[in-house]
Parts: structure tokens; sequence; C-alpha cells
């Protein structure tokens, strides 16, 4: 299983690798993310991960089949392999959170763009103090709430008025943590179906 991401502005999402040839990547095409989306020339990344390392691609789609069980075609253009030193595997989302200072009342909204046990990045118009305290109130998308509290380790002003944060976790009860393993484990099952399914619609062909 692979991330995928088209274009700026839209989340990653699960895949399944079809076909590797030369420079190029064939993926599943997959409605609920592409439809509209994935056009020829349209920028793509992929992301891959194991125990060891993390892979980075880039490129751009050269063919799209939209029917059923379809696929695209990428050409790779960039390459990167960088050591996975992360005790905890990260998932890709796009959540809401509310974040409180500990030594401050004012509440600021951002959007959280990838999650593990550990930490957190996150995007928000606020820009926050290296290593300074803040509360997570997190809005999981089965309409449950998080609630962690974190230190931020690191931030970078984007190129879209938005500073890209990322927050270590150092306070999550056990309700919480128990919240967070319910969600990982419904990510795991999304991204397995996506696979099955598809392998399903293939063998129908």
């Amino acid at each position: 299983m692979i991330g995928i991401k088209l274009g700026a502005n839209t989340p990653w999402h699960g895949n399944i690798i079809y076909n590797i040839e030369s420079t190029t990547i064939r993926v599943a095409y997959i409605e609920k993310f592409m439809k509209g989306i994935a056009e020829p020339g349209c920028r793509i990344l992929i992301k891959y991960s194991n125990d060891n390392f993390f892979y980075y691609y880039s490129g751009r789609i050269i063919y799209v089949s939209n029917s059923p069980a379809g696929f695209i075609t990428i050409e790779v253009e960039t390459a990167e392999e960088i050591i996975n030193n992360r005790l905890f595997p990260r998932y890709d989302v796009r959540l809401e959170a509310a974040l409180k200072p500990v030594w401050d009342d004012e509440v600021y909204y951002c959007t959280v763009t990838d999650l593990s046990y550990s930490g957190a990045a996150f995007v928000c118009a606020h820009s926050f103090d290296f290593n300074e305290r803040i509360e997570m109130s997190l809005k999981l998308s089965n309409n449950k709430t998080v609630k962690i509290t974190g230190k931020v380790v690191r931030r970078k002003v984007s190129k879209i008025a938005t500073v890209d944060h990322a927050v270590q976790f150092i306070e999550c009860d056990t309700v919480n943590n128990s919240l967070l393993s319910e969600y990982f484990s419904q990510l795991e099952k999304e991204v397995s179906d996506i696979y099955f399914n598809y392998i399903s619609e293939n063998e129908e062909k």
C-alpha cells in the first residue's frame, strides 16, 4: 500500500501499486478521491514506508483509465529515500482541531494533516512558538473528539499564509489513547478495503 496526493490542495489517501515499469508507475483509479482531479498532466506525489525507510516520489499523470477497476499511469520525475526513525506509524488525515496554549485562554483552529500515537503535523494561521505547550481537541472523522497535550517541535512558514507545525504528544490519558487506537484501526481497515475491493473488481473482469 502507498499514499497518493493529487495536486497541492488535496488530502493524502491510500492506494495500491498495479504495475512498475522503468520510470512509470501504474496505480488504482479510486473514483472517491480522483474523479474530476486525476487528469493527464496533473502533478502527483507518492509515498511509501517500511520499518527502515520512507520513499517519496513526484511526477505527473500521463494516462487515465477511469473505467471500473481502472488505473492511472504516472511518469516519475524525482525520488527520495529517508531513514525511518519513527517509533509509530503515521496516518495521513485531514482533521479539524482546536488548539489552546497551556498558559493562554485564546483558542486557535487548525487542520491536522498526519497523526500518530506520538504526535501530529498541522497547519494553522497562527504561529506557535518552538517548545510551546498546547492542548489539542481533535475531531476525528468518526465524530469522536480526542483531547491531548503536546509541545511544538517544529514550525515552518508556508507559501499560502499558514504555518506548518509538528507537535509531540506529552500527555494522553487512557480514554483518549483508546479513542486514537480505535480510529487508527478504522483507517487501516479502510485502506485494506480499498485493496481487496480493487483486487475483486479486477478478478471479475
